[in-house]
């Protein structure tokens, strides 16, 4: 079984050189990754130096500000350097600059998405983009930030599975950390109930390093997955831990 992080941090501003990625990836016996930009990075030339340099075992997501100067061009500029496969987008973007949301989209670009206030208020934005835009391929990060005091029917935070029914959408296992403590029992309840909405060849498992934690939390966190305590089944274990983002972010590579 091959491994894939869909989601990891590095940086030289903030977080760990892309050196410390690798170290703790193969402490997990973890085989590629998707390094992620941080927000308020808008210098994506480190994360696309080390793609550059391993693209067989890395993948580029980087971020362009909204609000800036012709950030059209520098969206065509990270797809057209080959090495940044997705763009990360929060959802207030989705009203503020929904013209590169398209632009993200014609340009071939993974959306990532990061919601910092919940999916709830942005379902109905989206289903009205994700309908105008079939080629669109979306990447809920963070199980689309659950608010923990509706645990354990998530009453709110459900409405995302109404996204499930656009083949392009994909559900990220990352971040639980920010949401509650080791072993996230929790969330179990979401997780199962994306399990029934999304299938599991729509699951992606992310670390969200170094957010997780320490190397032994990285570790800890990945057999969660690995050893059948979340509620994934047995024959998708394989799947949400490599397969699926090995399909998503590195399909050209055998």
């Amino acid at each position: 079984m091959k491994i894939v992080d869909a989601y990891v941090h590095c940086g030289l501003r903030k977080y760990y050189p892309v050196e410390r990625v690798l170290q703790v990836m193969d402490l997990a016996a973890v085989t590629r990754a998707v390094l992620v930009q941080h927000l308020g990075e808008f210098d994506n030339s480190y994360i696309g130096n080390s793609v550059a340099n391993d693209r067989r075992h890395l993948a580029g997501v980087g971020l362009v500000d909204h609000t800036a100067a012709d950030p059209f061009a520098k969206l065509a500029t990270l797809a057209a350097s080959g090495n940044f496969k997705g763009i990360r987008f929060t959802t207030d973007m989705l009203e503020d600059a929904p013209d590169l949301w398209e632009a993200a989209v014609n340009s071939g670009l993974i959306i990532v998405l990061y919601a910092p206030d919940g999916m709830g208020p942005y379902i109905g934005p989206l289903e009205q983009f994700l309908s105008a835009n079939p080629k669109c391929r979306l990447v809920l990060t963070h199980m689309g930030n659950p608010d923990l005091r509706e645990a354990p029917h998530f009453k709110t935070d459900r409405a995302v599975f109404a996204l499930a029914q656009y083949p392009g959408v994909y559900y990220q296992l990352s971040g639980m950390k920010m949401f509650c403590p080791y072993p996230h029992k929790e969330l179990y309840p979401l997780i199962a109930e994306a399990v029934r909405q999304f299938g599991t060849s729509r699951l992606l498992w992310g670390s969200n390093y170094p957010v997780v934690g320490n190397d032994q939390d990285y570790v800890r966190d990945l057999h969660l997955a690995l050893d059948g305590r979340i509620p994934i089944p047995d024959n998708a274990i394989g799947d949400v831990t490599g397969g699926n983002a090995q399909r998503l972010w590195f399909a050209e590579i055998l």
